[in-house]
């Protein structure tokens, strides 16, 4: 795509790409308000007064973070200023469509382009092929301290495109499986000896619970659930790599049974908070973001957490994504990319904030840390055939589709072959059109 046609189409709207991760609708069939962390997106940009521009001396970060995530990344981004660096750090904060707007007007305008910045690993490649970044591997092989053994090699692979790196990966995070200890004991008994639960299972004890007024799980962020239970079917976004592959059995069949549960009351209805239905005692098992830890924390409930609900106990894949650092297209120093470089590696010896507010660092030296496998989120590291991250494409588009008919399926709206008919199609127009 050329760069011109892509800023038509960001000048046009926000972009049918969505933002993903790190937020949900709260089981609305809307489209959910973009969130990280605490589900707190700000609709203005902001910038942190720990350190003040001075001249050429300071790296323009950009993230996505504007929750406690934020926070944390700025707890770490004042340790490193703390250590005196040549270059000191400037955080700047904003909304995920914000900065995914941004971000190409600037790289094509070539003014106040950041040096550094926060993408999803599914915007890489599109954004990689549309002359975003700028490839890493000198200012990495100078530096001599970023090297693959020291990442999650399921977050490290997707920045490497065409035989060159583009970005180093921050984290993993992703969806888990909430449990009410109390309520499992109760409506679940045995359920979770293996850790994990079935849909068998929901079919099995969700009556009993559901006659007392209590779901067994919830309808959070639809293009989520659907993701990781589709794909626990075998499903894929695309067999090709750019043709959707949506419209099938497999998706048709995570639909109408979501519906059915829907309908029995065993899932929560359309409207429902499920936040607080778990925090009441009022659901069993909620599906949601490793970013919820620091909100479940501050509530008053037993909780514990585990993979996916899954059609199949040996296959209970969880959708998961991952953040990156990429540098943006601008003409760039050696000296800067030599300081940027020294910023990310700072992340393999201090990234603990980060881990505190649920993500799972991406450095594999974290795993070996005490306090991290006390943190719900640890598991999440464990097995990486258990998590499942795109790497389509277009994903965006297939996700923008997601939030527009997964919510109106399974809230009895919209028919489901239509649903699966019209949007895999509406994917398909998108991407000729682009």
């Amino acid at each position: 795509m050329k760069m011109k046609k892509l800023l038509s189409v960001l000048l046009a709207s926000t972009f049918v790409l969505s933002m993903t991760a790190c937020g949900s609708n709260g089981g609305s069939a809307s489209q959910p308000a973009e969130a990280t962390g605490d589900n707190t997106a700000q609709a203005e940009t902001t910038q942190t007064q720990s350190s003040s521009a001075s001249g050429d001396k300071t790296i323009e970060f950009w993230s996505v973070f504007t929750g406690g995530d934020g926070e944390a990344m700025q707890e770490i981004v004042d340790a490193y200023n703390a250590t005196n660096p040549e270059y000191t750090v400037v955080h700047r904060m904003m909304a995920q469509e914000d900065l995914y707007q941004n971000l190409p007007l600037a790289v094509q305008a070539g003014t106040d382009v950041p040096d550094l910045a926060i993408n999803h690993v599914d915007r890489l490649q599109l954004n990689k092929e549309n002359g975003i970044y700028l490839p890493m591997d000198e200012y990495i092989a100078a530096n001599g301290k970023i090297t693959a053994d020291k990442y999650n090699a399921a977050a490290w692979n997707p920045g490497e495109i065409d035989g060159s790196r583009y970005a180093i990966p921050l984290d993993v995070h992703g969806y888990l499986t909430y449990y009410n200890k109390d309520l499992v004991d109760k409506y679940y008994p045995g359920a979770l000896d293996d850790n994990v639960i079935t849909f068998d299972e929901i079919a099995q004890f969700a009556p009993a619970a559901a006659a007392d007024g209590v779901y067994s799980y919830a309808y959070t962020w639809g293009r989520n659930e659907f993701q990781e239970w589709y794909a626990q079917l075998g499903g894929k976004a695309s067999e090709d790599g750019t043709e959707p592959s949506l419209n099938n059995d497999k998706a048709k069949k995570v639909l109408t049974d979501w519906k059915a549960a829907v309908d029995n009351g065993w899932c929560t209805q359309d409207g429902d908070d499920p936040t607080n239905l778990f925090g009441q005692g009022q659901l069993v098992f909620l599906p949601e973001g490793t970013w919820m830890i620091g909100t479940l924390n501050s509530m008053d409930i037993n909780y514990g957490a585990t993979y996916a609900i899954t059609y199949d106990a040996s296959k209970p894949i969880s959708w998961a994504s991952s953040h990156q650092f990429v540098m943006p297209k601008k003409e760039q120093t050696p000296e800067k990319g030599a300081a940027i470089m020294d910023f990310l590696a700072f992340f393999q010896d201090n990234s603990l904030p980060w881990a505190q507010v649920g993500q799972c660092p991406a450095v594999v030296a974290i795993t070996e840390n005490p306090e991290f496998k006390t943190m719900p989120q640890a598991f999440f590291l464990d097995d990486p055939s258990l998590t499942f991250i795109s790497d389509y494409k277009y994903y965006g588009y297939m996700v923008g589709a997601l939030d527009s008919f997964v919510g109106e399926v399974v809230f009895g709206k919209m028919d489901v072959d239509e649903a699966l008919s019209t949007y895999n199609q509406q994917i398909s127009d998108n991407i000729k059109n682009q």
